[in-house]
């Protein structure tokens, strides 16, 4: 089935992404024996300094900083690197800190996506409006996108009793994963040990979490299995969230066109316009 790629991400800091990622790379190396790889991809490196000093564990840890960020050197400088990696590994988990600059098409390069946020109401419609944005990536043809996790995170135990992720929250799909607690012994683990390290009300909560997160990924394996599809036909959108992918679609519309235009005389108008819009030059006989 090849490795399990699981992308920690959020649209802002302070809401224990990167403590989700190296903790999670240390319990998949640890407690599940699989051969797991983090790659860190926030410029401030806070998951892969924490697997990097704490006690040893037997994962490989990459810090990446792509140097060009545009659009889409940023996307293939990533996507070569998911890619290197999932060859030799059997887990890999990437925590990113998500910017509007970026490409969402990344996000099809992992087989779970998991967004933890805190469950007020301020974080909760920040969460909201950053996964709208980005919608179309779980909107694509069956067995080609990514399963979206949503992972209540730092949650006190007056938040425990709530319920805030009713079926209005989001308009895609998403699966709920066991809330991580709010402990404020967490610093202590920060570069020295991990959240399962001593047991507490906390290392049972992360522990359900993380084995529901690992039971995700078998089921999304076996979905992708039954339904497979080329990458050409993965979106269903009209609209396109690249450069690149506008710039083709209108070359494949001009192409189009201009087998119509052999045998329609009538259609020279209509190819005349799509032309201009491109500052393509017809040379007429």
């Amino acid at each position: 089935m090849g490795a399990l790629r699981i992308l920690v991400v959020s649209q802002k800091g302070g809401v224990g992404k990167s403590t989700l990622s190296a903790n999670l790379t240390a319990w998949f190396s640890d407690s599940v024996r699989k051969k797991t790889s983090l790659i860190d991809l926030d410029p401030h490196g806070s998951s892969s300094s924490w697997v990097n000093s704490a006690r040893e564990i037997d994962a490989e840890v990459e810090h990446y900083v792509a140097s060009e960020f545009g659009e889409r050197r940023w996307l293939l400088g990533c996507r070569t690197l998911i890619r290197s990696f999932s060859r030799k590994v059997e887990v890999l988990i990437s925590d990113l800190t998500w910017s509007p600059a970026m490409d969402p098409e990344f996000l099809h390069e992992f087989d779970l996506v998991i967004v933890p946020t805190s469950v007020s109401a301020i974080e909760l419609a920040g969460t909201c409006k950053f996964l709208e944005s980005i919608s179309w990536v779980f909107q694509a043809k069956p067995g080609d996108y990514p399963s979206l996790l949503i992972c209540p995170s730092r949650v006190t135990q007056e938040e425990l009793s709530t319920s805030p992720f009713d079926k209005e929250f989001l308009s895609i799909p998403f699966l709920l994963l066991p809330p991580v607690l709010h402990d404020n012994q967490m610093k202590t683990f920060f570069k020295k040990g991990f959240v399962f390290d001593r047991p507490s009300a906390s290392c049972n909560a992360f522990v359900q979490c993380a084995e529901a997160i690992s039971q995700a990924g078998v089921l999304h394996k076996k979905r992708t299995e039954k339904n497979r599809t080329k990458i050409l036909d993965r979106r269903i959108l009209d609209c396109h969230n690249s450069k690149l992918s506008r710039f083709m679609s209108r070359k494949k519309s001009i192409s189009n066109a201009a087998s119509t235009d052999q045998f329609n005389p009538s259609g020279q108008n209509k190819l005349s316009r799509i032309s201009k819009i491109l500052g393509v030059t017809r040379a007429h006989k």
